[in-house]
């Protein structure tokens, strides 16, 4: 059985209620916040957070930005992308994927176990924690490549250097004449 409340009849005229003070209720304490402190407390660190987050978020777009912009510089001068490790992605990737390319246009191309490619935009908001974990592999893959490249190029230059300086001493000899 439920109670029917019967509501007053609207009235034209303005009612005067007068507040009369309850033995229930107690003053606020001074320094003490009161339910409706707390929420205009609580929605000024709110907006704060969210402008924060707001500029965390700008400048972390152009830090990938620029990541991705100057890795791409470093490696057109391999002309390559690099391999990573499978063992260095998350599990949720790890455990379906066979080989793992970085291209240096912020893509990271996964060659799953059945043959099937798939392409994660690391540019993308979305996956940015996926760049961030992998990061550590990027840049050890990275000191590998630079290494490797550094170590073929001084080869040649102590290939080069000698027989530079034997054919400027032929040429020395034909100058002369």
């Amino acid at each position: 059985m439920s109670k029917e409340t019967t509501l007053p009849a609207p009235v034209d005229q303005p009612v005067n209620v007068e507040k009369q003070a309850s033995a229930e209720a107690t003053p606020t304490p001074v320094g003490v916040r009161t339910g409706k402190d707390e929420a205009l407390k609580a929605l000024r660190e709110l907006q704060e957070n969210a402008g924060q987050i707001t500029e965390f978020e700008i400048e972390e777009k152009n830090l990938v930005n620029e990541f991705f912009s100057s890795l791409l510089k470093i490696l057109e001068t391999f002309g390559k992308n690099l391999e990573l490790s499978v063992s260095s992605l998350p599990e949720n990737y790890a455990g379906r994927t066979s080989k793992a390319y970085l291209y240096p246009v912020a893509q990271l191309v996964l060659v799953n176990r059945d043959s099937e490619v798939e392409i994660v935009d690391l540019a993308k908001k979305e996956n940015r924690e996926l760049l961030v974990e992998i990061i550590g592999e990027i840049m050890l893959k990275m000191k590998t490549a630079v290494e490797a490249y550094k170590a073929k190029t001084e080869e040649r230059v102590n290939f080069l250097m000698p027989v530079t300086e034997e054919l400027q001493k032929v040429a020395k000899v034909f100058s002369e004449e």
